[in-house]
């Protein structure tokens, strides 16, 4: 399970301790945003992580038919419409410390940010990691992958770029765009460091453009770098349970750890 990390923002600032424990004692465990409903968990750990932990479904999606399994036969459901099952999973945790907040799933930040705003009745956002050229090259350790794209323009269209090379290879038109991708599996980056400071240099000529730099650092973390933005990511090895969920305390204690933290959980 891999957690992105991002920075956290309430009315414009890093959240603070005193903020945190404010969002516990509001904080409603359900919570419904559309056609969602929301079962949350919450946990201040050693006054430091903000643990968050989301049930969630479409409370609307109802079949009155499902199949048994045993048999693959059709019957009632037995559920009624009035019940919702939490099917789906959703975690986060905000590091007071480095003051970055871990989603388990980057695409549904907004379920996070949304439900902190409406408790906290404050203006919550998220932003990633700005950085440069030079602190990419100083945190990662090795290149995985480059990609990019071109546009028509008038730089492209001399005979010895890239862009019009390759639609001279199949005879066509030059194209509006063309994206490319470069895979380097896990090449040093010490190799590179200068091509990649000339990657930098093509695209503020504009022969390059929406350039992405995926890179590891020494701990096995990919970040990537667009020379706007850097995602940290966080991995957590945890395996689903019979019932195709991941066990919460589990996911919670491996990423505190991996976090410099430690959680015990209460007997």
């Amino acid at each position: 399970m891999k957690f992105s990390a991002m920075l956290l923002y309430v009315n414009d600032r890093l959240p603070i301790l005193s903020v945190l424990k404010q969002l516990q004692q509001v904080a409603r465990p359900l919570y419904r945003k559309g056609n969602y409903l929301y079962d949350i968990e919450q946990e201040l750990v050693a006054d430091r992580f903000y643990w968050m932990y989301f049930q969630y479904e479409n409370e609307n999606l109802y079949s009155n038919r499902v199949i048994d399994v045993t048999d693959d036969s059709v019957k009632e459901n037995p559920r009624p419409k009035s019940q919702v099952e939490m099917r789906n999973q959703l975690f986060a945790c905000y590091d007071l410390k480095n003051g970055k907040l871990y989603v388990s799933e980057y695409a549904k930040k907004a379920a996070v940010t949304n439900y902190i705003s409406e408790m906290l009745q404050a203006s919550v956002y998220t932003k990633n990691v700005f950085t440069s050229i030079d602190d990419f090259l100083g945190v990662v350790t090795k290149l995985r992958s480059v990609s990019f794209t071109q546009k028509d323009n008038l730089f492209n269209r001399s005979d010895d770029s890239i862009f019009k090379k390759q639609a001279n290879i199949y005879g066509l038109d030059l194209p509006m765009r063309s994206k490319v991708k470069l895979d380097y599996g896990d090449t040093p980056i010490g190799a590179i460091r200068n091509t990649m400071r000339d990657w930098k240099i093509k695209r503020d000529s504009s022969e390059f453009d929406e350039v992405a730099i995926v890179g590891v650092d020494d701990e096995g973390f990919e970040k990537t770098f667009d020379f706007v933005t850097m995602i940290s990511s966080v991995e957590v090895n945890v395996i689903k349970d019979d019932d195709c969920r991941y066990e919460p305390v589990v996911v919670k204690t491996q990423l505190i750890r991996l976090l410099g933290g430690q959680y015990e959980q209460e007997r």
